[in-house]
Order: C-alpha cells, then sequence, then structure tokens
C-alpha cells in the first residue's frame, strides 16, 4: 500500500513516520469518520493512535483505489475528536 503524507498533514510537526506508526497499530480505526469535503474525493478515515515518541495522534485520510492512502491531517489527539469517534460508535 501506497502511503502520501501531504504537506498539511505535517504542519503540527508529526512525521510520516509517525502517521505511520499510529496507522499501523491503531487504538481506534474509524473507515467512515466524516463526509468527503471535496467533491468527488472519497469519504475521510480517522486512525488515533501512538506516534514514535509515543504521543496519542489523530490521522485523518482517504483511500484511494487500489491501494493508496493520502494522508492529509496528524496532530496530538483531541478532545473533541475522541468524543465525536464515541459519539458515533
Amino acid at each position: 500500500m501506497a502511503i502520501e503524507f501531504t504537506e498539511s498533514a505535517g504542519k503540527h510537526g508529526f512525521a510520516l513516520t509517525d502517521a505511520l506508526r499510529a496507522m499501523s497499530d491503531p487504538e481506534i480505526y474509524v473507515p467512515r469518520f466524516d463526509a468527503a469535503r471535496v467533491q468527488g474525493r472519497p469519504d475521510t478515515a480517522a486512525w488515533i493512535g501512538r506516534s514514535r515518541s509515543g504521543t496519542r495522534i489523530e490521522v485523518f485520510g482517504f483511500l484511494v483505489p487500489p491501494r493508496t492512502v493520502v494522508v492529509f491531517h496528524c496532530m496530538e489527539a483531541r478532545p473533541k475528536t475522541l468524543r465525536r469517534i464515541e459519539e458515533q460508535s
């Protein structure tokens, strides 16, 4: 599987390797966390997991068939994100 880590994903100081760590062993995975905000783009998936340093992070991305994930958001997990995930389950 290919992973594309956009410039916006790195703006909070986390790197591709942090996102990969969280995505490969997630505490939480929500395949349909949010509807796409860009027409024609797949819905947003969310992963909550640990960065390389152990910080709990949220990673948002979308799947592009057949085997690509585009990560566009990666930052320390926020309470509002965790609440929203809890409300969805």
